[in-house]
C-alpha cells in the first residue's frame, strides 16, 4: 500500500474503544466493583440500623422498668397504714393507680392484687380495676375473699364484669346477700347452683325465694334449695309438690315437728272451737292438736260409686279435714302417693281405709295404679310419720297452696 493510501486510511480507535471484547470485560470489571462498594455500603447502614434499634429498644426496656419501679413505690405509699398517710393523698394515688394498673405485666398485677386482698382499707378504686381485670387469674385473689371491696363494688362487678367474674363472686366467701341478688338475677341455672352450694353466701328471703320457684322448672336447683338454711317451712312444703320422691321425705323430715310442747302451753286456747276470726282460725290450725276423722261419714265417703262421687269424695274430705277442697284435690290426684299417705294418718285413718282411700283416688283420677314398689314406700311413710307430724304437714300444704297456681303437670313428679 502506498504512502497515500494510508495517509488517507482511518486509524485504529483501539486507544479509546478497544476491541469489542475488551469492552465488555472492562464494562463488567466496573461492575463487579460497583456491586461489591454497594453491598459493603448497605451492610454497614444495615449494622447502623441495628445498633440504632438496639439502643432504642434498650432505652424503652430501661424506661418501662422505670415506669413499673416507679408504681411499685406508687402502690407501696397507696398500702400504707392510715397513720402514715392521709385520707386526701391515698385518694389521690388511687385515682393515679387505677388508671395506669393496665401498663403493669399481668405477674406485677397479680401480685399487686394479692397484696391489696389482704388489706382492709387498701386503695379502693385500684382494688376495683384489678377485679374487673379480664385476666380472671389477677381478679381472682379480691374477688374470692378479698376485703377491701364492699357490697356496692361487689354489686357493679356482677353488673359489669364478665360471666367468669360472676362465677367467682358466687363462691366468694361471706358474699353478701344484696350481692346474691344480682347474681340472683341474671337467671342463670349454673351460676345460681354455684350460688347456693357456697355455704358462707348469706341469702336474703326473696332470694331463697325465688330459686325455690324457679326450682319446678329447674331441677338441678332442688338439692341446693333444700339444704338452705333460709328455706322456710312454708317454701319447703310447697317444694313438696314437684320434687322427687326421696327429696319429699327429705321435706317431710326437716319441715314436720312434734308440737307437743305447744299443745301443752296453749292447751285451754287451742281446745276452743273457732275464734269467728277466718284468718286468725286459719294460722291457729297449723298449731292445733289433731282431729280425727268421722268413720262413719268416711266410710260413706269412700263406698260411694255414684255419678258425682269425685266431688262429693274431695268436697267431704275437705270438710273432714278442715282443709280447702283445692287442696283435697291435689293431694287425691297427686301420681307420688306421698300426699295420701301423709293425710290419711293425720285425719287418723287405719291401714285397711287407707287402701280404700287408695282406690277412690285411683278411680277419681282414672289411672296411675301404684305398682307394688310404690305402695310399699308410700305404705312405710304412713306407718313411720306420727299423727302430729302428718297433722302439721297436712296444715303446711293447705296454707301454701291457698295463694298459689301450679302447673297441671306438677304432682306427677314422683310418679
Amino acid at each position: 500500500m502506498g504512502a497515500k493510501d494510508r495517509a488517507g486510511a482511518p486509524e485504529p480507535q483501539i486507544g479509546r474503544e478497544g476491541p469489542p471484547h475488551a469492552l465488555r470485560a472492562v464494562n463488567g470489571g466496573d461492575a463487579l466493583i460497583g456491586t461489591d462498594k454497594t453491598s459493603r455500603t448497605d451492610e454497614m447502614a444495615l449494622e447502623s440500623y441495628r445498633m440504632a434499634e438496639g439502643e432504642a429498644l434498650s432505652t424503652r426496656a430501661q424506661n418501662v422498668q422505670a415506669g413499673d419501679a416507679l408504681l411499685r413505690r406508687l402502690a407501696d405509699l397507696a398500702l400504707l397504714p392510715a397513720s402514715l398517710i392521709s385520707p386526701q393523698e391515698r385518694s389521690i394515688l388511687d385515682s393515679m393507680l387505677a388508671t395506669l394498673a393496665a401498663r403493669l405485666d399481668p405477674q406485677m398485677r397479680v401480685r399487686l392484687a394479692e397484696r391489696l386482698s389482704q388489706h382492709v382499707d387498701a386503695p379502693r378504686e385500684l382494688a376495683l380495676a384489678l377485679a374487673l381485670d379480664n385476666d380472671i387469674e389477677i381478679a381472682r385473689p379480691l374477688l374470692s375473699e378479698g376485703q377491701t371491696l364492699k357490697s356496692g363494688d361487689l354489686i357493679h362487678i356482677a353488673r359489669e364484669g364478665s360471666a367468669t367474674h360472676r362465677e367467682m363472686l358466687a363462691a366468694r366467701k361471706d358474699l353478701p346477700s344484696a350481692v346474691a341478688d344480682v347474681l340472683i338475677e341474671t337467671g342463670d341455672t349454673a351460676l345460681a347452683s354455684r350460688l347456693l352450694k357456697n355455704g358462707t353466701a348469706r341469702l336474703s328471703y326473696r332470694a331463697i325465694e325465688i330459686l325455690a320457684r324457679r326450682s319446678a322448672a329447674e331441677p338441678e336447683l332442688q338439692t341446693p334449695v333444700l339444704a338452705r338454711p333460709e328455706l322456710t317451712v312454708r317454701l319447703g312444703q310447697l317444694m313438696f309438690w314437684w320434687v322427687a320422691a326421696d327429696l319429699r321425705l327429705e321435706i317431710l323430715n326437716r319441715f314436720t315437728v312434734e308440737r307437743r310442747h305447744i299443745h301443752s302451753a296453749m292447751e285451754d286456747v287451742l281446745q276452743a272451737a273457732g275464734t269467728g276470726d277466718a284468718a286468725l282460725d286459719a294460722a291457729l290450725s297449723q298449731v292445733r292438736k289433731p282431729v280425727p276423722v268421722d268413720k262413719q261419714r268416711l266410710a260413706r265417703l269412700l263406698a260411694d260409686k255414684g255419678p258425682d262421687r269425685a266431688e262429693l269424695l274431695v268436697g267431704g274430705l275437705a270438710a273432714q279435714a278442715h282443709v280447702r277442697p283445692e287442696t283435697m284435690f291435689r293431694i287425691l290426684n297427686d301420681h307420688g302417693g306421698e300426699p295420701i299417705a301423709v293425710f290419711a294418718k293425720a285425719v287418723s285413718m287405719n291401714r285397711k281405709e287407707f287402701g280404700d282411700l287408695i282406690v277412690a283416688a285411683v278411680d277419681l283420677r282414672q289411672g296411675g295404679l301404684p305398682d307394688k314398689k310404690d305402695l310399699e314406700r308410700i305404705g312405710e311413710l304412713f306407718d313411720t310419720i306420727s299423727t302430729d307430724r302428718a297433722d302439721l304437714a297436712l296444715r303446711a300444704w293447705d296454707a301454701a297452696l291457698a295463694n298459689e297456681v301450679l302447673p297441671a303437670d306438677i304432682g306427677a313428679a314422683g310418679a
